[in-house]
């Protein structure tokens, strides 16, 4: 419960079942099935049974139903002709005692091998941890184990060991108490996040930890508790985990603050939010607490010197410098150039178009100077430093809770006002790539989440796509391309994405792949590019179940019943998301 994923926190368990697909799976408390849903992603096929209690468990990638489920939802399916569904059965239509067989278990859905994920929640539909209702079959007296832990400055007058910049933290480990190799020097709000997992005996996974209380100077800063979730929440686990660490490849840490944005409930903390604000000359012991939901505990020890930058550090770059850079870390701007003016100035004039400002290296690393500022006080259009001088790429200020369009040459985007947790430095750039003569519309920072979708309208190239079989996909470094859509207005595609990134314009007309697999009424169905839309089967004209599972490509016959004919002609449909179709006709 709780465990740290892309998107959402983990709801609920996951309980194994060997490797295998076929286990049964029974009902926890007597109740009624209230919910059944049929999908090739998320919890695949799903009960949701009601009890007396007003708690609802939930059972999700099974392979099957008990077999009056499984017949009611087959002919629900041919009736409405549709392999993913979802059915809201009658009070009592299908009631089970406790300990009753409603499924078997599967691989169905995002599951990535065979288990069964299960779930308690409560009227209000918040989910609870199931731990915490008699699980005796589970053993743990393994407490959590720290894996990482940073702090990071949290305005511009921050630092951590002179730098205004995120800093990752040596430790020891003395069984499973933790303490930091050195005592930390810094200033100013800083923020404190820790990676870690929890075990239980006799299993190699790592699970999420949910409880983690922060101690400073025998006070109590921050403390979160993940044992009751809200679904409409699950989102601002973008702004619980740093997210700029995941996107650069990093592991999920929890921020051990509320940052902006957050409206997550499972925090207790002070009027600081828990930012610890460090000040000259004090020093402040900091004592974490990880607790697993059977109360093995763990502790991180550190002491955090209150300590007045130096100016002059013996630090390097993790990063070849060339001249001049920039990065954009939420509202500030940091602005690198290698010093050797030679005696003149190391000012940094900032160009704003009708204005320059001249701004002075914050500190140095080693022969770079390192300059910083808040991008509220305005945004330049170019640097200068001695002979050097850097275009910055366009800088739009964007506000949460706000209707704003921002508009360029090559695209519009709209913001609505539930697009961002909080304001938004976006960067926008376009490129033809010279090797393939890609067009690249650029949307950044893409260390940066958004919360809920963006309206995009890119202006292409005039006369050099097939809108029929042209869409957007989103692209990264690595050449990889995601399918995202769009529709076609003119010299015009509109799409609407919730992630900062690199997008495209590719054309796809190559139809999806279709064989046959092994005979047993099953297919093999693939597309390259777009990937699979739809796809419908007939057999001698009249429509027929296909069950469908992505991960393996594979599709197969589900009869509606043993005296349904099996013979005839079989017609198999498959269209791809870019309108191309292939039609497989064969004998049965």
């Amino acid at each position: 419960m709780g465990e740290l994923r892309s998107s959402h926190f983990h709801a609920g368990i996951d309980i194994k079942t060997g490797g295998k697909i076929g286990e049964p799976v029974h009902a926890t408390k007597r109740g009624y099935i209230t919910r059944i849903k049929v999908s090739t992603s998320g919890y695949g096929n799903a009960l949701y049974m009601l009890h007396p209690d007003g708690n609802t468990s939930v059972y999700a990638h099974l392979d099957e139903f008990a077999p009056e489920i499984q017949e009611y939802v087959r002919q629900e399916q041919y009736k409405q002709q549709t392999f993913e569904i979802e059915l809201f059965p009658k009070p009592y239509q299908f009631a089970f005692k406790t300990q009753e067989v409603i499924g078997i278990s599967g691989n169905t859905g995002g599951s990535l091998g065979p288990h069964l994920h299960f779930e308690i929640r409560d009227s209000q539909q918040r989910v609870l941890n199931p731990l915490h209702y008699g699980f005796d079959e589970i053993k743990d007296n393994i407490p959590p184990i720290l894996q990482g832990f940073a702090i990071r400055p949290m305005n511009i007058n921050s630092r951590i060991s002179g730098e205004f910049k995120r800093t990752e933290i040596s430790i020891n480990r003395t069984g499973f108490n933790y303490k930091a190799i050195d005592t930390l020097n810094a200033i100013g709000e800083i923020g404190l996040e820790l990676w870690g997992h929890d075990k239980l005996n006799g299993s190699a996974n790592k699970n999420g930890i949910s409880i983690i209380e922060v101690e400073v100077n025998g006070e109590t800063l921050f403390k979160q508790n993940i044992d009751v979730m809200s679904f409409s929440l699950q989102r601002h686990i973008l702004v619980h985990y740093p997210y700029d660490v995941k996107m650069t490849d990093g592991p999920r840490y929890h921020k051990l603050y509320i940052d902006d944005g957050n409206q997550l409930k499972f925090y207790e903390t002070q009027s600081t939010n828990g930012v610890l604000h460090i000040e000259k000359n004090k020093l402040y012991d900091v004592n974490i607490k990880m607790y697993d939901p059977y109360g093995n505990m763990s502790t991180l020890e550190l002491v955090i010197n209150g300590k007045q930058s130096e100016k002059f550090l013996n630090n390097s770059l993790d990063f070849q410098l060339d001249g001049i850079d920039y990065t954009i870390e939420e509202n500030i701007l940091k602005i690198f150039t290698i010093s050797n003016c030679e005696g003149e100035s190391e000012e940094l004039n900032l160009n704003f178009g009708d204005k320059i400002e001249s701004i002075k290296p914050e500190y140095y690393l080693n022969n770079t100077a390192v300059y910083l500022w808040e991008l509220k006080n305005g945004i330049p259009q170019s640097v200068l430093n001695c002979n050097k001088g850097l275009n910055l790429r366009s800088i739009h200020e964007v506000y949460p809770n706000d209707y704003k369009v921002i508009s360029t040459d090559k695209m519009n985007l709209k913001f609505s006002p539930y697009s961002l947790f909080d304001t938004l430095y976006l960067e926008t750039d376009y490129e033809i790539k010279t090797n393939d003569s890609l067009e690249i519309f650029s949307m950044g920072p893409i260390t940066t989440p958004l919360k809920s979708s963006v309206e995009v309208e890119l202006t292409a190239i005039p006369n050099h796509y097939n809108p029929e079989k042209s869409h957007v996909y989103r692209t990264d470094d690595a050449g990889n391309f995601t399918y995202e859509g769009g529709e076609w207005q003119d010299e015009k595609i509109n799409f609407s994405t919730r992630e900062l990134s690199d997008y495209t314009i590719l054309t796809d007309s190559i139809a999806p792949l279709v064989k046959e697999n092994n005979g047993n009424y099953s297919y093999i169905i693939e597309d390259e590019l777009s990937g699979i839309k739809s796809y419908e089967a007939k057999l001698n004209g009249e429509w027929i179940l296909m069950k469908y599972e992505p991960k393996d490509n594979l599709i197969w016959i589900d009869w509606l019943n043993e005296e349904m004919n099996k013979t005839g002609e079989f017609v198999l449909k498959v269209t791809d998301n870019a309108g191309n179709e292939t039609e497989y006709i064969t004998k049965l």
